[in-house]
């Protein structure tokens, strides 16, 4: 059986491009930062910002109205798209609990909730990360807390402009990541605070290797008023050392080796490190909030004279790092709704799978077996053809033989004769030689002597082609007035004497 594959498609499997995509609405501010993945590199392809100029009343509608236009020529996947919590929306508490069990600090945590917040603990979304754990028994958590309207906001925005997404990310984690691509000495051992100064916020966020340790708002807004950029220095300075305070009575942890700003540009243009630093007491660095971060820019940034009122440093950072975040605020009912999706996948796939390999499994065995009667159907073919031919030359072989039993007959007489005259006495007369054809051979004659004929009986046993030699009778009469004595013999011919032709004698 042949198969032609001039006729089948064999699928392509070139790696696509994936886009990830993450938003930030604030009350005044929309921002989309995206990145293009491609196997293991990453690199900022897209940064819109937009401020937006609604009446609060209508604000969410237009919003979504506004964000449904920005999306407009966008390829957004909801699978990869990240939504963005400031941290300024959440509640960040560092607890210690006495415990290092996964399960039963998730107990703890969820006993701690109705003490920590004013709320009820159906009124707000939390998650929560283990930061550390000491030879006492006791683990570190950062505890993030998220009331229901903020996030409910989000989802019927997206909902507006038909858009989906399974993780709303805290803004800290993603100025973490940023700091990995942004420093290229990499993240010390030692505390460092990361300041980003945006238009309408800023924050504090201490971080230790690759985890966030500490955060903190800062209540300042950029300001790029040249007239007022002492007072808006010294304020700062007086907001870090306030953080650097909360930090170091908060958790008790090792002093801040090192802080780094960053944020909105016209905010960091006016700084100098070495002043701030001196006058801090802590090295400070000054970092822009695009350098060392990769990029494919469909259009320079400068193009957008926003950018530089604004910062997009923790968007950069969760777009180049997704999945890797450790908090998400997605609803508990969601987060089932999407279990069970994924479980219906895996059972999808599984099935499918299945399937796939049953078919296979029953093409192989009932194509071995298609083959197995073709394969028979043939043999039975070829053993009658066989049969025919056997038929034949067993035929010929009968034919054969019988000719040869024929030409061993026709000169068989000469063969026993011959041996007869060899040992024979001369006084000797036969009168009968007779053989039945069965190996039987009779010799009737007359001798002048009877001494005469049991010589020649002797002489007869004593050939190797004659057995079992006997007389039948011997008797003496007189004919002519002379004694002549009758005899008759019989014995059998030897096997071999049958075989032999009167040529090899």
């Amino acid at each position: 059986m042949k198969i032609s594959l001039q006729n089948i498609k064999i699928p392509s499997f070139k790696r696509k491009k994936k886009i990830i995509t993450a938003l930030e609405i604030s009350n005044d501010w929309l921002k989309i930062v995206q990145a293009e993945s491609f196997a293991k590199s990453r690199k900022i392809k897209k940064i819109i910002v937009e401020k937006v100029a609604i009446s609060r009343s209508l604000q969410d509608k237009k919003t979504s109205e506004q964000i449904k236009n920005l999306f407009k020529g966008l390829k957004i996947d909801s699978n990869s798209l990240i939504v963005i919590v400031p941290h300024q929306a959440a509640a960040i508490r560092n607890l210690e609990l006495p415990s290092t069990n996964p399960a039963e600090i998730k107990n703890m945590v969820e006993l701690q909730i109705g003490k920590l917040t004013p709320f009820a603990k159906d009124e707000i979304i939390y998650d929560y990360q283990i930061l550390s754990t000491n030879a006492e028994g006791y683990s570190g958590v950062m505890l993030a807390v998220v009331h229901q309207d903020v996030i409910r906001r989000y989802f019927e925005i997206l909902k507006l402009v038909e858009l989906k997404t399974e993780r709303i990310a805290l803004s800290s984690e993603g100025l973490l990541t940023w700091y990995r691509f942004a420093c290229k000495d990499g993240v010390g051992d030692e505390p460092q605070a990361l300041v980003n100064l945006d238009c309408d916020k800023s924050d504090f966020t201490v971080i230790l290797e690759d985890k966030v340790m500490f955060c903190r708002n800062i209540s300042i807004e950029c300001s790029h008023d040249l007239s007022i950029a002492s007072e808006w220095q010294e304020k700062l300075i007086e907001e870090i050392r306030h953080s650097m305070y909360a930090y170091q009575s908060e958790l008790a942890g090792s002093e801040i080796s090192k802080i780094v700003i960053t944020g909105a540009q016209a905010s960091i243009s006016s700084l100098n490190e070495s002043d701030l630093g001196s006058r801090i007491g802590v090295p400070v660095e000054i970092i822009p909030q695009l350098k060392n971060i990769p990029e494919a820019l469909e259009s320079p940034i400068e193009d957008n004279p926003t950018m530089g009122n604004v910062s997009v440093a923790s968007l950069s950072g969760l777009v180049l790092a997704y999945p890797e975040q450790k908090f998400n605020f997605i609803p508990l009912q969601l987060r089932i709704e999407k279990e069970m999706r994924e479980r219906g996948r895996d059972v999808y796939m599984f099935g499918t799978y299945l399937m796939f390999i049953l078919m296979t499994i029953s093409g192989i065995f009932l194509g071995k077996v298609y083959n197995k009667e073709q394969y028979l159907t043939r043999l039975k073919q070829e053993t009658l053809q066989i049969q025919e031919k056997a038929d034949k030359l067993r035929s010929m072989s009968q034919v054969i033989e019988e000719i040869k039993k024929r030409t061993f007959r026709k000169g068989f007489a000469l063969n026993f004769i011959y041996e007869i005259h060899g040992v024979i006495f001369p006084e000797i007369y036969l009168t009968l030689i007779s053989f039945d054809g069965e190996g039987q051979l009779t010799l009737r004659g007359v001798s002048n002597t009877m001494s005469e004929i049991f010589g020649f009986l002797n002489a007869l046993e004593k050939s190797k082609y004659f057995q079992d030699v006997k007389t039948k009778f011997v008797t003496t009469r007189n004919v002519g007035g002379k004694d002549l004595t009758e005899f008759e013999i019989i014995c059998s011919l030897e096997g071999d004497f049958k075989q032999q032709s009167i040529g090899d004698k």
